[in-house]
């Protein structure tokens, strides 16, 4: 199979994923969470290796590590949970920070135009904490989009190649 072909099949999967991701934007949070979880595993027994085994026992590290391991540890083992919990957790971060900033700003006597942002992202915070299906949904549908939009560039990209490589320099 010549590379033009390939090019166009592998845009054709990215287009046929994102549209997976569109229809079923649950599953890939889920799917995102899980992969997550697993990272968090292996980041933290590594972690732990290194300190243990390592010249850099750190019990702050050692602890830090373990705490990363056992959540690790329950976001892969009830994933449909961390589903539930990580756009309140995200809503709430999203709320404080904002009104942290905005409270700061304020003390300062920092212009009204700077507080937009603060601002957006505490009203992001309590949309994500008051109905936490809508970053669920909105996380697979961006993700989708992106990679249908992906898999037609590569696709019209693969036509255009072989135009650029037949350009000929005059000396």
């Amino acid at each position: 199979m010549n590379k033009n072909k390939m090019t166009i099949l592998f845009g054709i999967i990215l287009i046929i994923i994102g549209l997976v991701f569109v229809i079923s934007p649950k599953g890939v949070f889920e799917s995102i969470v899980l992969f997550v979880g697993i990272t968090v595993i292996v980041y933290s027994v590594c972690s732990i290796l290194v300190s243990v085994f390592g010249k850099n026992y750190s019990s702050y590290f050692i602890t830090s590590s373990i705490i990363g391991l056992i959540f690790g540890i329950i976001l892969v083992s009830n994933t449909d949970g961390a589903v539930k919990i990580v756009p309140i957790l995200l809503g709430l971060w999203l709320f404080i920070s904002g009104l942290s900033t905005t409270l700061l700003m304020y003390k300062t006597g920092s212009r009204l135009s700077l507080m937009t942002s603060p601002i957006t992202r505490m009203i992001l915070g309590l949309i994500c904490f008051m109905t936490p299906v809508i970053p669920i949904a909105f996380v697979g549908i961006f993700i989708g989009v992106l990679l249908m939009l992906s898999g037609v560039n590569v696709i019209t990209n693969s036509k255009n190649e072989e135009i650029v490589y037949k350009v000929r320099v005059k000396k």
